[in-house]
């Protein structure tokens, strides 16, 4: 069992305006270590609040959030791609306690738990208020001010994605392509590298680590050109400004300089190698107007070269007009240059620096603003509205971040958008196409840095709440047999027999609806019209388990008549099968057997004897109760005045019954009765004993017996103790009745005429039978004396 992390409560909840207010208390501290859990600020944590709220309640439609399953709540990745559709904005409007005063650790325990949705010491526990925007007011059917609950759920991070967001931002988490150029992933060979799409978006080149190029064609992902290694890309490479031509990308930093630029190319087009000119340094813009590498080391104070002063971060920028190139010192710091991209107007330059991406004006070197904890991995799309980056990794036993992942950035207001998990373990290289409409990444996928492949991302769906769900049929049936409550299943089974084509899986429905209206509520007239139903509706097998179940119930609701008709129907279609199949004659055994309880239970002319020659095929059958049916031919047989065939066959049911203590119960009670009535009074002892031993149904009666027995064998404190007992355990007014009575009549004889009045008052308001009766007339005679 997870323990509680948060207590809940609902302060106000605002359907017109799709907002609800909560109160989030932590209940979860380490005192020792003066630590908590932290006050949420993730809209994925308010999204399990509002499923929790809902699966409260039982299941009355298919609305999406009912419709979400346990198994996609507790996947993060399954929440953080999904909270966005049901909960729209959090704000934390007051916060309390927090930091926790010092004075106030000595006076907190370690956990709190709910009593009736309150926890002690509130006062004292850090806490915050939040006003949380849905997307739809059905997520708030479900929830009313004053209600409180106690959660596990924990913060995760969610995709905040707003509606002016959905119809251009990337579905990271899933792929629209994926490409698989080098399929060999135990090498260099079959490990992708760089990556490059071409300025008008026609092509994707792509390389190895082995220096092999494939270029696609992004209007069909055809290839248009392999080539195998060739020192004129290497593994790093760029398309010439405005061509079809690739050549290699100079990785500052490795010993390159401009000198190195390089001057050859592959021509895509013609299929041939052709001079081009010098292409330096390792980002450009789409015009080639500005190029731009950056790193960390030593500078001068005025930005030359030479006579160094200081220690940092730099990019080199090289502009087709004026002075070049010219070395901007970054304000990070001792922090080297991770990545340099532009945005498709050449107006802005994003220089990723540390864990902060700095957005420049190439032409001027000024600073424009600067975007703080994002990885210095971040490329801008060519609007300049988005970066994507490398998430980092976590510790590799966290399930979360212990892959690569990729995020999404909005520039606006530095927002994380997604935190995607790519399920790879390297990142080498991200780029967008020029219009911004897709997003290609190199993830190499082998644990010791071979293998891989390349994924497209395009734009996701846009931001709209769930529709009405319309589960397919196996999806319900799936439902229904998993449901965690009766209620739940119910409403499942019911939509299932409205759905389901085949007659035999609606019959299906209908039992499986009977069973639970029976077994878990109780609810045998329920039970017996679901089980009708059943019977009516599929094929012969169908029709046969119905019936069997139907003749149970009925026979409970003392519809004898219907029991043994819907028992016939059973045993009938039973008879009617191949009996050369072992499974077709064990079948027909549980139907006789079935058969025969309800004649028993009828009594009528000829009943018994039916019953007990149903008993005895159900034996010969091999019926999985032979114990069960051996106490029914003594049973019958008792019941036909054949005393000595009842009792030997329920001494043999005696032995067969084992560790089945309800048949060895019957057994007993009937046994007692055979004893009892020759006037066998040890005997009769001894049997009820047994009885009253071996399960609660017949513990009562059995009580009452051996109550009766003890007075008949002048025992008053046997009779006595027997006799409380019966009135501390049943309900039966007969049996109370017989209790009150023999308990008040011993009392009228010892002089207790207080305790006998009580009494025998209790017995005769039973108004049942003989006892009560009789204690009527020794309550007349009780006040005859007084008078």
């Amino acid at each position: 069992m997870a323990t509680d992390l948060y207590g809940i409560r609902i302060l106000d909840v605002a359907p017109d305006e799709l907002r609800v207010r909560f109160r989030v208390f932590v209940v979860y501290y380490d005192t020792e270590s003066r630590t908590h859990a932290p006050l949420p600020d993730d809209p994925g944590f308010f999204f399990s609040l509002l499923w929790e709220a809902a699966n409260r309640l039982p299941l009355a439609s298919l609305h999406p959030l009912r419709m979400v399953g346990v198994d996609e709540v507790l996947d993060g990745e399954w929440v953080a791609a999904h909270t966005h559709r049901y909960v729209r904005r959090i704000e934390r409007t007051a916060t309390r306690n927090h930091p926790v005063a010092e004075a106030d650790w000595r006076r907190l325990n370690d956990f709190y738990y709910e009593r009736d949705g309150r926890w002690k010491d509130e006062e004292l526990l850090a806490q915050a208020d939040y006003d949380v925007e849905v997307t739809d007011a059905r997520w708030l059917g479900s929830l009313s001010p004053g209600h409180g609950w106690a959660t596990a759920s924990y913060p995760t991070t969610a995709d905040q994605v707003l509606e002016a967001d959905a119809p251009t931002v990337l579905d990271l988490r899933r792929p629209a392509v994926t490409l698989d150029p080098f399929p060999d992933g135990e090498s260099d060979e079959g490990t992708p590298s760089d990556l490059a799409f071409s300025d008008d978006g026609r092509y994707l080149a792509v390389t190895s680590q082995a220096c092999e190029l494939v270029v696609f064609r992004t209007d069909d992902w055809s290839e248009q050109v392999r080539v195998p290694f060739s020192s004129l890309w290497g593994q790093d490479i760029q398309w010439v400004p405005g061509t079809h031509r690739i050549t290699k990308r100079v990785r500052w930093g490795g010993g390159d300089t401009d000198d190195d630029a390089p001057t050859r190319a592959y021509d895509v087009d013609s299929g041939a190698e052709v001079d081009v000119p010098p292409q330096p340094r390792e980002a450009r813009s789409r015009t080639g107007r500005y190029r731009a590498d950056g790193g960390f080391g030593r500078y001068r104070a005025d930005g030359g070269y030479g006579g160094f002063t200081g220690y940092g971060g730099w990019v080199d920028v090289l502009c087709s007009s004026g002075a070049s190139p010219r070395r901007l010192h970054l304000p990070r710091g001792k922090e080297s240059v991770g990545s340099v991209s532009f945005t498709g107007d050449e107006t802005r330059m994003f220089v990723g620096q540390g864990s902060d991406v700095h957005i420049l004006d190439p032409e001027t070197g000024r600073v424009l603003a600067t975007l703080a904890g994002i990885k210095s991995d971040a490329v801008v799309r060519p609007d300049g509205a988005y970066l994507v980056a490398g998430g980092g990794k976590g510790p590799g036993e966290d399930e979360f971040d212990g892959d690569e992942r990729i995020d999404l950035w909005r520039v606006s207001d530095g927002a994380l958008l997604m935190r995607c998990r790519t399920g790879g373990d390297i990142l080498p290289a991200m780029v967008w196409s020029p219009d911004g409409s897709m997003l290609a990444v190199s993830v190499i996928t082998g644990y010791q840095g071979y293998g891989g492949e390349f994924r497209i991302y395009r734009a996701g769906a846009p931001v709209e709440p769930p529709e009405e769900t319309r589960l397919t049929v196996a999806e319900l049936r799936k439902l229904a047999a998993d449901a965690s409550s009766v209620d739940d299943a119910l409403f499942l089974y019911d939509q299932l027999i409205e759905r389901e084509a085949d007659p035999g899986a609606v019959s299906r429905a209908y039992q499986k609806k009977g069973d639970l209206l029976w077994e878990r509520r109780g609810d045998l007239s329920g039970a017996a019209e679901a089980y009708r139903r059943a019977s009516g509706t599929g094929g012969a097998t169908d029709a046969m388990r119905a019936s069997y179940s139907l003749a149970s119930m009925l026979n409970g609701l003392k519809d004898y008549d219907g029991a043994v008709e819907a028992a016939r129907t059973a045993h009938r279609i039973a008879a009617g099968r191949d009996l050369d199949q072992k499974k077709n004659r064990k079948s027909l055994a549980e139907m006789v057997l079935r058969l025969a309880d309800v004649l028993r239970t009828r009594g009528g002319d000829g009943d018994n004897e039916e019953a007990r020659a149903a008993y005895q095929q159900a034996l010969d059958l091999g019926v999985k109760k032979p114990a069960w049916a051996t106490v029914g031919i003594g049973w019958t047989a008792l019941n036909q005045g054949d005393e000595e065939s009842a009792e030997s066959y329920l001494l043999r049911a005696v032995e067969l019954a084992g560790s089945d203590l309800s048949t060895r119960g019957h057994a007993a009670m009937l046994l007692g009765h055979v004893a009892k009535g020759r006037r066998d009074l040890p005997g009769a002892l001894k049997w009820y004993q047994m009885a009253f031993k071996a399960d609660g149904i017949h513990r009562s009666p059995a009580t009452g017996h051996l109550g009766e027995l003890h007075y008949w064998l002048g025992d008053r404190d046997g009779a006595r103790t027997w006799y409380e007992r019966l009135l501390e355990t049943t309900h039966e007014p007969g049996l109370i009745a017989e209790g009150a009575f023999r308990l008040g009549e011993m009392a009228a004889e010892d002089g207790d005429r207080g305790r006998a009045g009580e009494l025998l008052e209790r017995a005769a308001a039973t108004g049942s039978g003989e006892f009560a009766e009789r204690a009527r007339e020794l309550l007349r005679g009780l006040s005859a004396d007084k008078s």
